[in-house]
């Protein structure tokens, strides 16, 4: 009976199911969007999440004629695995927005990847919609373009993930930022004109500084003027190329840019010539020849101050260009060339004996001609070089005048018109003694004065009424007043006009020397005569020379 009942009531149903009417299950999605913190922004278009993150999807999902109980489920396509899955139920004519949330995402999911969300109902053997997703997975410490960062530290630099060489400079992005500190993003990280990766490749030069060398000069301009970037001075003169190049204008790449034999360096620090001018003076001698061969002063055309140019001295003359004097002579080098004619590297250039100097300031005789007044006499037998006051230049015209003296003396003494007695009061002297008897041959002789004979004594000498006495107003000369020639005659008169030579060199304290030359002088002009007696000279005037004096004298 029971089952009887049982019967029938499946029987009813089965009928009240065909009887009521049939209602299709829908439902579409109508957005996707992602919620989790594991999006990485600013890298693509397109969704990009990192692997390790915690992910959720929003799906919103519209229903028509309502759906209960369905699914919002996410599959990833190709492999076709679901990620996870969530419960959807939607009113006829309403949406509503589920959230589905990823466990851990699949390390071999990695990359570029497409998202498949699905809705579906019980009963339903499919999706009543789908929607794909495009999504790229990355590793957070993994390097998809293999450049040595991390797909994360390429991230916070902005560099690309999928290009190991973002800015395209030669470098790649590991190497700019781990080894040369440079920009990966800018292919001239210094903005030099040169690409990054061409510093350090092919220039070797620092990519971070427009100066590889800080030497004054941009990189690219050492590279366009030959000059090396990595090296201050290239040439290695000793100024940096910068300071070649704008200040100097001096070649960086030639030491010595004037070819003078000093370095650009030393002429600029150490001797402050002229880097562009071999011969900066313009003396004649290279700057090179004048430091480091004659040692004079490459900025002064003439070192030594004597008038002549260094490169004279040294070229033309063969002078010591650092001595005014180079002979030693007395005569600096110039006026010797210029002014006397002589030899400033001869200390005698007439070989005379008598030095240029001497003959120039002590003598005034010719330095180039032995014989100064042509009387076969060489200039230095004429003068004593220690003594000499008379210069032998003006013993031929001081001869003339005294022959002519003496014949005017001659002359006066014998017309009776100037005595013996006047001159002797005109030059100092005192009175003469009155020879007794008129006659001056009677007189006694004094000391070892020898006897004159008598003719030697004349009328005026004997007495002359002409001889005036001296007035009170008369004063005597001073000697210094006196020629040598004065001075003998004095002394003659004095000694009754005769006296032995060696006298006069007691009374004059002249050297032996100079009462030769003055006496030797005098004799030849005629003023006076000396007669050798045996025992040295006696000496007298002319007119005071008896015949047959010479035998007389002799012992």
């Amino acid at each position: 009976m029971v089952r009887n009942v049982h019967v029938w009531l499946l029987a009813a149903l089965l009928l009240a199911g065909i009887a009521a009417p049939v209602v299709a299950a829908d439902a579409r999605i109508s957005d996707v969007s992602y919620e989790g913190d594991g999006a990485v922004s600013g890298v693509d278009d397109d969704l990009t999440l990192w692997q390790s993150a915690s992910h959720r999807f929003a799906v919103t999902v519209v229903s028509d004629a309502g759906i209960d109980d369905g699914s919002i489920c996410v599959f990833v396509d190709g492999p076709d695995r679901e990620l996870g899955c969530g419960a959807v139920s939607v009113a006829a004519g309403e949406n509503q927005t589920v959230t589905v949330g990823v466990g851990d995402w699949p390390t071999n999911l990695t990359g570029e990847q497409r998202l498949r969300f699905e809705v579906g109902a019980p009963n339903e053997s499919a999706p009543l919609d789908s929607e794909t997703y495009p999504v790229t997975v990355f590793a957070r410490d993994g390097d998809l373009d293999d450049d040595g960062l991390s797909n994360e530290r390429e991230v916070s630099l902005g560099t690309s993930l999928r290009s190991n060489d973002t800015d395209g400079d030669g470098l790649g992005d590991g190497a700019e930022v781990e080894t040369y500190g440079t920009n990966p993003t800018n292919p001239d990280t210094d903005d030099d004109g040169i690409d990054d990766g061409d510093e350090v490749t092919v220039h070797e030069t620092d990519p971070t500084k427009v100066d590889t060398d800080d030497d004054g000069l941009t990189d690219p301009r050492e590279l366009e003027m030959g000059t090396n970037p990595n090296k201050a001075d290239t040439d290695g003169d000793g100024v940096a190329d910068g300071l070649e190049v704008n200040t100097y204008e001096t070649d960086p790449t030639e030491p010595d840019t004037d070819e003078d034999g000093l370095d650009d360096g030393a002429e600029i620090n150490d001797f402050e010539t002229n880097p562009l001018e071999a011969d900066t003076d313009g003396d004649g001698l290279d700057d090179n020849l004048e430091v480091n061969t004659y040692g004079t002063d490459p900025n002064q055309i003439d070192t030594d101050g004597d008038g002549l140019e260094d490169g004279v001295e040294v070229g033309t003359h063969e002078t010591d260009p650092t001595d005014p004097d180079t002979d030693g002579d007395g005569l600096e080098d110039g006026p010797e060339v210029n002014t006397y004619g002589t030899n400033p590297t001869n200390a005698d250039t007439d070989g005379d004996g008598l030095e240029d100097g001497a003959e120039v300031n002590e003598y005034e005789t010719d330095p180039t001609d032995p014989d100064t007044d042509g009387d076969g006499v060489p200039d230095a037998e004429e003068v004593d070089t220690g003594n000499a006051t008379v210069p032998p230049v003006a013993l031929a015209g001081l001869a003339g005048v005294a022959v002519a003296a003496t014949a005017v003396t001659l002359f006066l003494a014998w017309s009776g018109r100037l005595p013996v007695a006047r001159l002797r009061r005109r030059f100092g002297g005192g009175e003469p003694a009155e020879p007794a008897d008129g006659d001056r041959a009677d007189a006694e002789t004094d000391g070892d004065a020898e006897p004159v004979p008598a003719a030697v004594v004349s009328e005026t000498d004997a007495g002359s009424t002409d001889v005036e006495s001296p007035s009170a107003d008369e004063e005597e000369i001073p000697t210094e007043f006196l020629s040598d020639e004065e001075v003998v005659f004095t002394l003659l008169d004095d000694h009754d006009g005769r006296m032995r030579q060696a006298a006069l060199v007691e009374e004059t304290d002249w050297s032996k020397s100079k009462v030769s030359r003055v006496l030797s002088a005098m004799e030849d002009d005629g003023s006076i005569v000396k007669v050798d007696v045996g025992r040295g000279n006696v000496v007298m005037r002319p007119e005071d020379l008896p015949p047959g004096a010479e035998s007389a004298f002799e012992e």
